[in-house]
This record gives C-alpha cells, structure tokens and sequence, in this order.
C-alpha cells in the first residue's frame, strides 16, 4: 500500500484554514487601526470649571490653586490671597493680572484671554480685574 504524503485536503479543512486566515487578518487589521489615545503632554494645563479662572501660586500650573468663579466680567480690581505665576481662564472674558495689589501703578500686567492658558507670568501677580 502506497500512503501519499500529500493528499487532498478535504473541503473541510480547506474552509477551516480559510476562516483562520480571514480571522487572523481582521484582527492584525483591527490591531493596527485602532485609534490610539494621544499622549498627554507634560505642559497640558489641568482641568479649570467651566466660568472658571484657575490661578497658581508657581509657573507650570504647580502649586497652591486660587480659583475665581466669574459668572460675568469683574468691574473692579480684586487683591488675590496669594501671588500666582500661572494660570486657566475658562471663562468668555479677557482677565487682567496685576503685579500691583491696587491694579494701578504696575508696569507688568498678564492677559489671559478668553479659553487659554499661560504656564508662566512675567512676575508674580497680585491682583485681577
């Protein structure tokens, strides 16, 4: 008796091989497009309440918090508790910083604009308007 080595193989297991195949394929394609999350970047600001300005005490977003809540544009200056060097502005408004405790007489003033963020000031800043 004569056994060859390579039979035929049978329809089942031609059709076996072929659902391997489109199995193992759909998964390598799924793999590889799947959308990835982008990595967060070191410099991100965190997150601020939405008609919310969030003020740090150090530069980078680090440090003591002073969160104002500004339901409407501020009409007169206001000392802060503490200096702070960075800051969120999640509010609709442009917010003015002042190195000065009277918001007057300053030479150096920070904006944060309406939506932004600033990991740094140019001088420690006492008060906003």
């Amino acid at each position: 008796m004569i056994l060859d080595a390579e039979a035929p193989a049978s329809r089942g297991t031609i059709m076996l091989r072929r659902i391997r195949l489109a199995t193992t394929t759909l998964a390598l394609a799924a793999g590889t497009l799947a959308p990835a999350a982008p990595p967060a970047a070191a410099d991100d600001p965190p997150q601020c309440l939405q008609d919310a300005v969030c003020l740090y005490e150090n530069p980078d977003f680090t440090g003591a918090v002073t969160v104002l809540r500004l339901d409407r544009l501020p009409s007169q200056c206001a000392s802060l508790p503490q200096t702070v060097q960075s800051g969120v502005n999640n509010t609709p408004y442009f917010v003015s910083l002042y190195d000065a405790p009277a918001c007057s007489g300053s030479s150096r003033v920070a904006l944060l604009p309406a939506h932004s963020a600033k990991p740094a000031f140019t001088a420690p800043m006492h008060a906003y308007l």
